[in-house]
């Protein structure tokens, strides 16, 4: 370690400095591209350079381009064309340290493999490239972490954490659970860069979801998964302007398959897969729904299960009164002054206003959304185990709303709500 504290020191130093000064220039485009009424040549450049930008800060900072890039609703068409790019158009890693670290997990490389991982990537992200390879007649997708991302993203999760804790002691803040926001975000991102443990979340989905109809999750290759390496079958016949073309008919099939098999995942089986954006899920030709991510994936207690099941049980009766209880129940901590009473009557009248509602009316990211104001207008601090499935759902709705924008969030999840409570 040299003078000044060395380089453990300077570069959490020099990656703050880095955020500040790409973070604002990134804000006043955003403010551009606010002003839709104005300039829409101006607007589409600005877009293209907030991405840009958020590609520059890397780790953290794409991970939340790519969800926001799956809300049209909230950013704009503008913003989310350009955040689109987020998801398959990174940047990939040179060659020499892709194997490197392919190596550094497997150990020594079969021809083939290597020869596949010197050559361009099929796919890359701000995790992870991925990477076509034939080996003993089978075709393979390799999936290696990107070279460095584990320290990259310690090292934006280290300064969020300082920024959180000097933001909550301004007044305006104090009563906000910053810190354990940060945390919390911090144990999802580094969930992800751990790619033992998404190998193990692949295994786990795919047993949860044998003998669902119509969605498949590649087969991993055991043997071939190790350190920043996970390795599966192939899956053929993922090309999104083929899936753009399909009949409206087979996607709104696809979009009620892809919500019962996450109903199914949190009712029946408790795990929560949190990353459901479009870059992650796939439709086929011949009608099927692939999943291809499993970074976000974590399985709930089962105490945790029976609330969420038991929440969207009472919604579905109508039971505003229930609904409040077992939000109570499940609240992480509550601020000396917070308006439980309060909180349990606007509960009853969200509930009212949206139980039964028609599949029209009805759109889960607004419920969400209220939900969690009144939740923090009443200086409730929600527990992640709840609000985490919530937000697993809300990752959805830009694939329902752009393919099935008709479907009924509420009468498809009754019988697995029903199911999950006599399991």
């Amino acid at each position: 370690m040299g003078r000044g504290g060395g380089p453990a020191v300077r570069r959490p130093a020099a990656r703050f400095v880095r955020i500040v000064a790409l973070g604002a220039p990134a804000l006043v485009r955003l403010a551009v591209i606010g002003a839709r009424h104005r300039g829409g040549a101006r607007a589409d450049r600005s877009a293209a350079e907030v991405a840009r930008l958020l590609e520059r800060l890397g780790g953290t900072f794409v991970k939340a381009g790519q969800l926001l890039g799956t809300r049209t609703d909230l950013v704009g068409t503008r913003l989310a064309a350009a955040l689109g790019r987020l998801h398959d158009d990174i940047e990939p890693a040179p060659a020499a340290a892709v194997l490197a670290e392919a190596r550094a997990g497997l150990g020594a490389l079969p021809g083939p493999l290597a020869e596949a991982l010197a050559r361009p990537p099929v796919a890359g992200g701000s995790i992870a490239a991925v990477y076509r390879a034939e080996l003993d007649g089978r075709v393979l997708a390799v999936k290696v972490r990107r070279p460095g991302v584990r320290e990259a993203v310690a090292g934006d999760l280290a300064i969020l954490d300082r920024l959180a804790r000097a933001a909550v002691r301004l007044p305006a803040l104090r009563r906000l659970p910053l810190v354990e926001m940060v945390g919390q975000l911090g144990a999802l991102l580094l969930a992800q860069v751990d790619f033992e443990a998404e190998a193990a979340n692949l295994r786990r989905l795919r047993d949860a979801l044998d003998g669902t109809p119509g969605v498949l999750l590649p087969e991993p290759v055991a043997e071939l998964c190790g350190g920043g390496v996970i390795t599966m079958e192939y899956v053929p016949g993922l090309d999104r302007a083929a899936a753009a073309a399909l009949p409206a008919e087979t996607r709104r099939a696809q979009t009620t398959a892809l919500v019962r098999a996450v109903y199914r995942l949190l009712f029946v089986e408790g795990l929560v897969h949190i990353d459901l954006h479009h870059g992650n899920v796939y439709f086929r030709a011949d009608g099927s729904v692939v999943l291809l991510d499993a970074g976000l994936v974590f399985r709930m207690s089962d105490a945790a299960r029976r609330d969420l099941t038991d929440f969207f049980a009472a919604m579905a009766r109508g039971d505003g009164e229930g609904c409040a209880a077992i939000l109570l129940s499940t609240v992480r901590g509550a601020a000396p002054d917070a308006d439980l009473a309060g909180f349990r009557s606007r509960v009853a009248a969200l509930v009212a206003r949206n139980a039964g509602a028609p599949a029209g009316e009805f759109r889960l990211s607004a419920f969400c959304y209220e939900l969690f104001a009144l939740q923090r207008d009443c200086r409730l601090h929600a527990e992640p185990e709840f609000a985490l499935p919530m937000l697993s759902l809300l990752s959805l709705e830009g694939t329902v709303q752009a393919n099935h924008p008709g479907l009924d969030f509420q009468l498809e999840a009754a019988p697995y709500a029903w199911e999950g409570l006599i399991r």
